[in-house]
């Protein structure tokens, strides 16, 4: 992702001393950071989101609610679409 790269351009320097700067080293250690921090917050997006989803498709009710929420509300987007020049 460009944004990305350029995001982490702008901000890894910030936190680089440069007098302790060890090179290709200091920004290897920013970016495995980086990547464990996201593996962490993104698996316990995961979990939640799983558990949430056993919950709500345990109970019938609310998964006949969603259906039809959905469902007007993809109604409502075609008319949407068909309607706008």
């Amino acid at each position: 992702n460009p944004k990305a790269i350029v995001f982490y351009m702008a901000f890894f320097p910030l936190f680089v001393d440069p007098v302790s700067h060890r090179g290709l080293l200091t920004f290897a250690v920013m970016a495995i950071t980086v990547a464990i921090i996201t593996l962490v917050y993104c698996t316990c997006v995961v979990l939640v989101t799983k558990a949430l989803a056993e919950r709500l498709r345990a109970n019938p009710v609310i998964v006949k609610w969603l259906e039809k929420t959905a469902g007007v509300f993809l109604i409502g987007f075609g008319l949407k679409l068909a309607l706008t020049k």
